[in-house]
């Protein structure tokens, strides 16, 4: 019975093993991880601009609107077509004569091929039609760039919190190393009798303070990069690392007046809404000039007969005039509409254009402010060193304890922090009026 179980067994793993390729069960040699992609700001937008996927939908929908116009234009061309048909009939006399007694008729076989044509000579809500559908591609258009100035904007704004948060780092490692220094200094004060265990613990408190700021701050480089490669459409086992580093630029005098102006002008959001309240105006004189008559060529020329041996040509043309005379009130109410539609647009575009007032105006003074920030962080932060160095030789010396050294640390971290804070304050609001006047794509691809 073992023996007979025995070769059942063999038997099995034989079949099993002959059912499965001989690599089949081999452990899959992993992919290649990808290398780390440096980009410097102006390369992150372009590659933004190349794959980010709303950009894409937004050219999609570029193409989708052109090809809606072809299709518009395509009912004012001429129409032909090439047909042929057979057919055999018979039919009862009564049904087309008055007449007491049904006689039948055929059969009768007819065979027929050739070209028809057909052409619009007048139809204005046609032709209105296709002037909506050039209109609505230029609307495309402003829409994909309103797009493509909204994606970078969003990759300059995060590429700017990138650079923060590693300009963070930095500075937080610098001041870890400072605590480091001045807790093995109290410590060497501590063992020659000049200073106290409590500032030794003192200065050992405040290092553990800034090594936890370095940990969240490591944290922080990481998160904000994962932001940003999702913005650039990366693989997802793609490391990305900033090449550029957080600066201060000295602009020009920039006049608000002329700024203004060039944001009315510049802004794809107002062109966008000069397309549609083109639209909407096209559409107000199609709706109304469905009250002219319309005018249509069409024909045939026919090669007929019973056979395809004994055929004749046969031909048509014809003129055809259509003029309404009453539409139940139809096109009144579809020209009233079509007038509120207008209305409606011109209240959107008085709206967006105190928006983008709003925004010029905003940026300006957030960019003045940033400015004078930065030279007041600058200053601070270098005051603040002095008082750290200050701080130290005091208490190396004896004089105070060091409580003037930590209250110094903590002087030195706020100043870094606002040096920091002012310079990406400055290149966030610079990056915005550039945005507010139409103009962040220009600046930050070329």
């Amino acid at each position: 019975m073992a023996a007979s179980f025995r070769r059942i067994s063999v038997l099995l793993l034989l079949i099993l093993q002959g059912s499965f390729p001989p690599n089949s069960f081999a452990q899959q040699t992993p992919p290649a991880p990808l290398g780390s992609l440096q980009l410097t700001l102006k390369q992150a937008v372009q590659l933004a601009l190349k794959q980010n996927p709303q950009r894409i939908i937004a050219h999609l929908l570029v193409s989708e609107s052109d090809r809606n116009s072809q299709i518009t234009r395509a009912a004012l061309l001429p129409q032909a077509n090439l047909a042929a048909s057979g057919s055999v009939i018979q039919y009862n006399i009564q049904s087309i004569e008055r007449s007491k007694q049904r006689t039948d008729a055929g059969p009768y076989q007819l065979i027929e091929a050739g070209p028809t044509f057909s052409q619009t000579l007048l139809n204005l809500p046609q032709i209105r039609g296709y002037q909506i559908g050039r209109e609505g591609t230029r609307q495309a258009r402003a829409d994909e760039k309103t797009t493509r100035e909204t994606v970078v904007n969003a990759v300059v704004d995060q590429y700017l919190l990138v650079l923060r948060a590693l300009a963070t780092r930095d500075a937080a490692k610098a001041r870890v190393a400072l605590a480091q220094r001045l807790y093995e200094q109290a410590g060497e004060l501590q063992k020659t009798g000049i200073g106290l265990n409590i500032d030794t613990v003192r200065a050992n408190v405040e290092l553990q303070n800034e090594r936890q700021n370095l940990i969240d701050a490591e944290t922080q480089t990481h998160t904000t990069k994962y932001g940003l490669a999702e913005l650039l459409d990366l693989p997802r086992d793609q490391d990305l690392e900033v090449t550029d580093r957080l600066e201060f630029y000295d602009l020009p005098v920039l006049e608000r007046e002329a700024l203004l102006d060039q944001a009315l002008s510049a802004r794809p959001e107002i062109q966008s809404l000069n397309s549609q309240q083109r639209i909407a105006k096209l559409t107000t004189d199609s709706e109304r000039e469905q009250r002219l008559p319309e005018l249509n060529f069409s024909g045939f020329w026919y090669y007929q007969g019973s056979r395809f041996d004994n055929g004749v040509p046969a031909y048509a043309y014809e003129i055809e005039l259509q003029f309404p005379l009453f539409t139940g009130g139809r096109i009144r109410a579809q020209e009233a509409n079509a007038k509120l539609e207008e209305q409606h647009i011109a209240e959107i575009r008085r709206q967006v254009e105190a928006q983008i007032v709003n925004d010029v105006k905003s940026a300006l003074d957030e960019l003045a402010a940033a400015r004078n920030s930065v030279d007041v962080a600058n200053l601070g932060y270098t005051l603040a060193e002095e008082e750290v160095a200050q701080a130290q030789r005091r208490f190396q010396a004896g004089v105070t304890t060091n409580v003037e050294v930590v209250t110094a640390q903590d002087a030195l971290a706020r100043a870094s922090d606002n040096r920091i804070g002012a310079l990406y304050q400055f290149n966030l609001s610079r990056a915005a009026l550039a945005r507010a006047t139409g103009e962040i794509e220009a600046m930050y691809t070329k």
